[in-house]
């Protein structure tokens, strides 16, 4: 194993996100040699330092856009009430996404799974990067990983002992499910087909976040948490191989994340920000579904002399938790803090660049404070609190406001799942929770209602965003959609995962046909997204766009009604 490769794994190395500025890449490489840098893209790069030089844990090297979010799955009828089967069976249209590629970003896929193969018993599946396994003569992509081709899997295949010869697999399920719901091999005997059957499937398996970063943020789920410098390099690597194989591409990404200004200036947003305008390159990201965790507080301090308390419960055995406060130039936001057993931090003024230490006389907790005036990516504010070994019960957080225009902020907790027990706010507010990356104006964002009662799923991440962006774009159904399970059979599941691999593969439909009318109409991101908003029905009893429904219902097959009534 080389050097890269070795640090890209190992737990004594953090990987650092940092902005791209150079001039040349061989000026950036040569100003990092010694910390083993990757070029992710025009904006951002990584490098790999050794904790003993920058230990994470320390609040003086806290820096909030250098070191990487975490990601995790989102929780997860119909192809008719979504327009995909008319669209797929009408003799003038026939779209099944032949000749594209469908990009998935997730736990991996079940490549043995009949919902993956062509009549023929081949693989569907043109390549798969499985980040988890280190390239034994490393040959991975972009230094790590190891890269199996459409012959390999088709290799596996014919063996009797498939993982003998292509190692990779997925043993959470997530991934499989949603590859199978956006571009699964129709199978009349079980009922099923996918929305895009004919699709080309490339996956990125994403390895799971190094051990340090999840004890910062005091992860404790039992659900996979993916850091967001190796999904930004797996969006790359599907961007690469669509250019090289010289096949449109539609990226799936049903992940998500409660951290960011939910404006759309993460670094992962930026990144997917370029892709946009791209002809023949559209992403469908999920929103989540946050709107009834409690984990969102909309807060407004109508005073610069008094307070807005913000009471958080947290249970017992909770190791930890984080928080982050966002707020907007001119004003400035400041926080003290009441413990459940009386003990009381006054105000603590906001500095620049510095983390403050918060110790209790009566208990164990303690508390970091990082006030980041004007965050680098966004130009927001940004409070990040961490709570250590919190004593259970009521916690309050006193927010505070100089230069007070209208005193309003945002606190988020973290995602559901990533914290066990749950931490959530007394008084939450379900909307502006649809969770990072569907904050971005550059994607589509699928939101999920029930297809078969018309209603809303109810933890379906609702807008708008913090800056009052139009999300979700539309809404998808999500409730009881069947996908493939690792038994090589099917399943049913909810949420705006399912709701998210119908929208890609509606947009594949949508990207086959601008092929069809012209083998030079790649259709953009952005073409996409207005001709399924065109196409979306929309209720008279409701007014649009709307921050649960975006601009209505997925419809695909009135996208061509539309276009054919003008």
């Amino acid at each position: 194993m080389n050097q890269l490769q070795e640090r890209i794994y190992s737990n004594e190395y953090l990987d650092l996100l940092i902005p791209y500025t150079y001039t040349t890449p061989e000026e950036f490489i040569f100003s990092f040699q010694n910390y083993d840098p990757q070029i992710i893209n025009s904006d951002f790069a990584v490098i790999h330092v050794p904790i003993s030089l920058w230990p994470i844990n320390n609040p003086e090297n806290f820096v909030y856009s250098v070191v990487p979010n975490l990601f995790t799955t989102l929780d997860t009828t119909s192809l008719e009430e979504a327009g995909i089967l008319k669209a797929q069976t009408q003799p003038a249209l026939e779209l099944k996404g032949q000749g594209i590629m469908i990009g998935f970003l997730d736990t991996g896929i079940l490549y043995t799974h009949p919902a993956f193969q062509a009549p023929d018993s081949r693989t569907r599946i043109i390549r798969i990067w499985d980040q988890t396994i280190p390239s034994e003569d490393n040959s991975g992509p972009y230094g790590y990983g190891t890269e199996y081709t459409e012959e390999q899997i088709n290799e596996a295949l014919s063996s009797t002992l498939p993982l003998s010869v292509v190692p990779s697999t997925d043993t959470d399920g997530h991934g499989t499910y949603v590859a199978g719901v956006a571009a699964g091999t129709e199978d009349p005997v079980s009922d099923f087909i996918g929305a895009a059957p004919l699709a080309t499937l490339a996956v990125v398996r994403l390895k799971e976040a190094k051990q340090h970063l999840k004890d910062f943020y005091y992860f404790s789920g039992d659900i996979p948490v993916f850091q967001e410098t190796d999904i930004m390099t797996g969006v790359k690597y599907l961007l690469d191989l669509s250019r090289k194989i010289r096949m449109p591409l539609i990226l799936c990404i049903a992940l998500g994340s409660n951290q960011g200004d939910h404006m759309g200036y993460t670094p992962l947003d930026i990144s997917l920000r370029r892709l946009d305008s791209l002809p023949g390159v559209a992403t469908v990201v999920a929103a989540g579904g946050e709107a009834g965790k409690a984990h969102h507080f909309l807060g407004n301090v109508e005073s610069s002399t008094a307070p807005q308390s913000v009471e958080i419960f947290v249970q017992e055995n909770t190791k930890g938790f984080f928080i982050e406060l966002w707020g907007q130039p001119p004003e400035l936001f400041s926080v003290g803090f009441r413990s459940p057993v009386g003990e009381v931090i006054p105000r603590i003024p906001a500095r620049l660049g510095r983390t403050e230490k918060i110790r209790f006389f009566l208990q164990e907790t303690k508390i970091y404070v990082n006030y980041d005036l004007v965050q680098n990516t966004s130009g927001s504010q940004l409070v990040f609190i961490r709570f250590d070994k919190p004593t259970p019960g009521i916690w309050t957080i006193d927010v505070y406001v100089s230069s007070r225009q209208n005193g309003e902020f945002h606190m988020w907790l973290p995602i559901s799942g990533f914290v066990n027990p749950d931490v959530t706010f007394l008084s939450p507010n379900p909307f502006t929770t649809i969770t990072t990356p569907g904050n971005s104006v550059h994607v589509i964002t699928a939101a999920a209602y029930d297809a078969y009662t018309g209603s809303l799923y109810i933890n379906s991440g609702r807008g708008f965003t913090r800056n009052n962006q139009i999300k979700p774009d539309l809404t998808a159904p999500g409730i009881n959609l069947t996908g493939p399970n690792l038994r090589n059979g099917y399943t049913t599941k909810s949420g705006t995962s399912p709701a998210a691999a119908l929208t890609a593969g509606s947009s594949a439909q949508l990207m086959e046909w601008g092929l069809k009318i012209s083998q030079y109409q790649y259709l953009s991101g952005y073409e996409i997204k207005n001709f399924l908003i065109r196409g979306a029905d929309r209720s008279e009893a409701l007014i649009y766009p709307n921050r649960e429904w975006g601009y209505g219902t997925l419809n695909l097959y009135q996208v061509f009604s539309s276009i054919s009534a003008t």
